[in-house]
């Protein structure tokens, strides 16, 4: 097992952008000690992995490696699952201490949690990647405490401690139409604007567009679970509104080589994201020219820029499968979610969606600096080169395909059973659609459908009580000799 794990990493340096374009400049920095919050997640688990790549990639030049402290609400585990996946010796560098976003929200207790664990000075670097999209029934301020509250706090605290580095994960829809009226990205926009008035912490933001993993052909998160790809694996697929909201989907390794090297690196090392927009921008934050010296906020975002249809269009291609799209209303997509997200597609998400595929100017980010971080030669991975990637040797490569997680759904639904009612319209509106056409779904068909449907269910329930009544029947007959029942 240790040597294929050393034949594994050592694969991984040779392929990992961040070692293959900025090898030079990781030698160069001091070494830093990275509190990374959000260690477990899509892109966390991304940027731990190659800031330990960086680790050994200086610990094999006789350099210090430097620190990286996970904050988790359940370090114990998240440890014990490390150890079994990197070993002890990638490891060497890792601790982690326990902290809780929902709760944790004074400046006293952020600094003095990090000033225990030794962390302050211009070499001390807070990696800000927890993130909670959607709301949660037991804990109505989530979304705020985790995406404002908690965050802010710990950047005062940072401040105090000398931290020489704030990096912050935000989201591309801080910037859309209604950003303002969906709780996460007000949260995020919020947080974003706190930080640019903490005047002594440098920061940088990411703005990240949708992200999605090339290894795993999934969009943001675990594979055994719901994703919004599996949409494109059913024999059709609903595709909410016009289908016209654009994207700028980022390959998650090409997000996590970027946010690693920033916080690896120096502060100064970092270019300058120029506004490109035009006239006066209302909605841009007013920040202190003063603080023009150590802010920097980048378009996290992939090279490409496509539809919600064409998205899906290309996951289903990756899939080797045909979309069959069916364009449906947005209500009974959101019925759903408002009961539960499904996967990574939440209300925040088709609120966002919505909005922007009707904008008079979609918002569409500008990836040119974000690209060229890691030098001048690095660049972003794109989607279309999926279909005709080619490993070393000059074999075609293709995205892992799905299955579609047939378990899963069921658990999902078993789990949020009042996603029955709603989950169930949505299914007669996509199939009504897709066999009559539009006009299937508008507002004066709907009680009709609902009594067909209501008509065709309990039918269909009464012919197989009957059919398995007479089954039994006959197998008692038989069981018994044929006498039938005394």
């Amino acid at each position: 097992v240790s040597q294929q794990r050393g034949v594994s990493m050592s694969t991984r340096k040779c392929v990992s952008p961040l070692l293959r374009f900025a090898s030079a400049a990781l030698l160069e920095a001091p070494p830093k000690q990275i509190a990374l919050s959000g260690p477990a997640g899509f892109l966390g688990s991304r940027v731990l992995q190659s800031v330990l790549d960086a680790h050994e990639h200086r610990r094999d030049h006789g350099l210090e490696p430097g620190e990286v402290i996970l904050l988790s609400s359940s370090p114990g585990h998240l440890m014990s699952r490390l150890y079994g996946r990197y070993g002890s010796k990638r490891m060497s560098t890792v601790r982690a201490t326990r902290c809780d976003y929902y709760y944790q929200h004074d400046f006293d207790s952020w600094r003095d949690q990090l000033g225990s664990l030794g962390m302050g000075g211009p070499n001390a670097v807070f990696i800000n990647l927890a993130a909670l999209a959607g709301p949660r029934s037991d804990r109505p301020d989530a979304m705020m405490a985790v995406n404002y509250r908690a965050p802010i706090a710990a950047a005062r605290a940072c401040e105090a401690l000398g931290f020489g580095h704030w990096v912050q994960s935000s989201t591309q829809a801080v910037k859309a139409e209604r950003a303002g009226q969906v709780p996460y990205s007000r949260w995020k926009a919020m947080a974003d604007y706190a930080l640019a008035r903490i005047d002594r912490l440098p920061t940088s933001v990411f703005t990240l567009g949708l992200l999605y993993s090339k290894e795993q052909g999934m969009v943001s998160q675990r594979g055994d679970n719901i994703n919004m790809v599996d949409l494109a694996l059913l024999p059709i697929t609903p595709i909410m509104g016009n289908g016209r909201a654009p994207l700028q989907p980022l390959e998650v390794e090409d997000a996590a080589s970027r946010i690693a090297y920033v916080s690896l690196t120096e502060p100064t090392r970092r270019p300058v994201q120029v506004s490109e927009s035009s006239g006066y921008d209302w909605a841009r934050p007013k920040i202190d020219s003063v603080r023009q010296y150590t802010w920097r906020a980048y378009d996290a975002v992939g090279p490409e820029t496509m539809t919600m249809l064409e998205l899906m269009e290309m996951f289903a291609k990756l899939n080797g499968r045909t979309l069959n799209p069916v364009f449906v209303d947005y209500r009974n997509f959101e019925t759903v979610l408002n009961e539960a997200s499904l996967g990574n597609l939440n209300r925040q998400f088709v609120s966002l969606l919505r909005s922007e595929q009707d904008a008079e100017r979609p918002i569409v980010g500008v990836p040119d600096t974000f690209q060229t971080l890691l030098g001048a030669d690095a660049t972003l991975f794109r989607m279309h080169d999926g279909l005709a990637a080619t490993d070393a040797f000059g074999n075609p490569e293709t995205m892992k395909r799905r299955a579609f997680p047939v378990v899963a759904t069921v658990k999902w639904v078993w789990q949020n059973y009042k996603v029955i009612v709603p989950g169930t319209n949505l299914v007669l509106e996509t199939v009504g659609t897709y066999l009559f056409g539009k006009r299937f779904a508008i507002d004066e068909n709907w009680r009709w459908i609902r009594i067909g449907a209501m008509g065709t269910l309990l039918s269909g329930v009464t012919v197989a009580s009957v059919q398995a009544g007479a089954e039994f029947s006959k197998w008692y007959a038989e069981a018994t000799g044929g006498g039938g029942f005394p």
